[in-house]
């Protein structure tokens, strides 16, 4: 069992490993929009906190709309869900 628990261990960490020198080799990553939002972020939106300018400012439309949909998902559900004493 022991034998067993290494040989596990060992592969999990060779796997870790095999991980990090794959992330380690891609180093040509285009960083044009994550400099983008670096440095105009605060020109754009007026916020101090990156992520909140990101959020509220770029991403705000997007967020309103997965909001609706889960809003419509919920209400469909809960249409589908309620038991009427009529058969269809």
């Amino acid at each position: 069992m022991i034998k067993k628990s290494m040989l596990i261990l060992m592969l999990f960490i060779l796997l870790i490993i095999f991980i990090n020198i794959s992330f380690h080799a891609i180093n040509n990553i285009d960083t044009s929009s994550k400099d983008y939002y670096l440095y105009n972020t605060y020109s754009d939106t007026g916020s101090k906190n990156i992520v909140t300018g990101i959020y509220l400012d770029y991403r705000l439309f997007d967020s309103i709309f997965e909001a609706s949909i889960l809003i419509i998902a919920v209400s469909g559900i809960i249409f589908m869900s309620k038991k009427d004493d009529e058969v269809l």
